[in-house]
């Protein structure tokens, strides 16, 4: 195989790679520009429904944004609790690693 070919197929894998990675541009960008435009529809959609339904219902409409509101708490304080162990200073699982070695220890 010459060396031009072997170039040649180096460079092709790495554009599959590239390809393949999550978030790459190249094959993907119109998926990903749909996926956008689906997610920019729902959304408009959601607001659509909820106003109506404000309108229409107005004490649905305010237990569902209670239990919304009471959701999102309950997440909050969840993630703040595990960063909370997360972050303390002597936590069960750490192990100290020296990375400096032995005092009076040389390089050389």
């Amino acid at each position: 195989m010459s060396t031009g070919q072997q170039q040649e197929q180096g460079q092709g894998s790495d554009q599959d790679q590239e390809r393949e990675r999550p978030g790459a541009a190249g094959e993907f960008a119109p998926l990903v520009e749909e996926v956008r435009k689906f997610a920019t529809a729902l959304g408009v959609k959601a607001v659509e429904i909820g106003g109506r339904l404000r309108e229409s219902n107005p004490e649905v409409y305010g237990h569902l944004a209670a239990a919304g509101g009471e959701l999102l708490a309950a997440y909050r304080a969840a993630v703040t609790g595990h960063e909370r162990s997360w972050s303390a200073p002597q936590h069960a699982e750490a192990e100290r690693v020296d990375l400096d070695g032995p005092a009076g220890a040389s390089d050389k």
